[in-house]
């Protein structure tokens, strides 16, 4: 791997048009600046329906895999989460075999927009990475036997039952509590590497707790402390089979005392480091 950079290249997916709240669109921009520098910018939709998503998230498919193509390990900053069905089919597009994903969030995101009460996309990914509704006519980028979910605590029944039906792991945060998150971490790893060639971890920030990541547009209390994570995440980057990291729904309006983009810049900070270590 010495071909390799260690300057960690990251893909600015700055679209809002899934949340109600939009402003979460400003986040990845936000990152940037901080961090002073450009990065992969993927121009997002200002506004539109189901075409202008579909054509948004086909462009930051494209863009995903070519960069990954050329690195062993990426990070994609993206508004609200609807922009994985874009992120992780390029991913899975890059990694030349089967992808496993952790997807470390409050809700379950598993909706179609046939069942979606709301109508909101941010709620639509993983039933569309899983092939599932009409926005995963494209096809499943991830098999549900490699796909577990962490720290979910809020959810309605169609989700749940579909994620049931198809056999994917979610390990609420009531289990994360009682096992810790280093256990259920361990058990996420398990089934992500299970006979693929790569994985990834999704972060919505509104998965931690809203004392440690306030800057969300749908904050539900008790989540995964910082504390905690930092900890299992800097052991997670070591692994050669980890390709990328997501993370989502940080809106720079709601955040306090800039809180939430120093924990994005520290997550950051450790897959950089975990990636020049890896080149020297």
């Amino acid at each position: 791997m010495a071909d390799k950079k260690s300057v960690l290249k990251i893909i600015a997916a700055a679209s809002g048009i899934g949340a109600p709240d939009q402003r979460c669109a400003l986040g990845p921009e936000a990152v940037m600046a901080a961090l002073g520098r450009q990065g992969e910018v993927v121009v997002p939709p200002l506004s539109g329906g189901r075409q202008a998503l579909q054509s948004f998230v086909a462009t930051l498919a494209t863009v995903t895999a070519a960069l990954l193509e050329t690195e062993q390990r990426i990070a994609i900053l993206s508004g609200d989460h609807s922009c994985a069905i874009g992120s992780w089919r390029g991913v899975s597009r890059a990694v030349d075999g089967s992808l496993g994903l952790i997807w470390l969030d409050a809700h379950m995101d598993a909706h179609t927009p046939e069942s979606s009460p709301s109508g909101y996309w941010h709620g639509m990914p993983v039933a569309a990475l899983l092939g599932q509704g009409a926005l995963g006519n494209g096809g499943a980028v991830i098999r549900p036997e490699n796909l577990c979910l962490l720290g979910v605590r809020s959810y309605e029944a169609p989700e749940a039952e579909l994620l049931q039906r198809l056999g994917v792991r979610v390990i609420s945060m009531d289990e994360v509590n009682r096992l810790g998150l280093a256990a259920a971490m361990a058990e996420a790893l398990t089934i992500a590497r299970a006979g693929t060639v790569g994985y990834g971890l999704s972060i919505d920030l509104d998965g931690l707790d809203p004392a440690d990541a306030p800057g969300v547009g749908s904050p539900v209390v008790g989540g995964i402390r910082v504390a905690e994570l930092l900890p299992v995440l800097a052991d997670l980057v070591l692994d050669a089979q980890f390709r990328a990291l997501e993370v989502a729904e940080f809106n720079p309006i709601n955040d306090v005392e800039q809180q939430t983009l120093q924990l994005v810049l520290q997550m950051l900070d450790l897959i950089s480091g975990a990636a020049y270590e890896s080149n020297h």
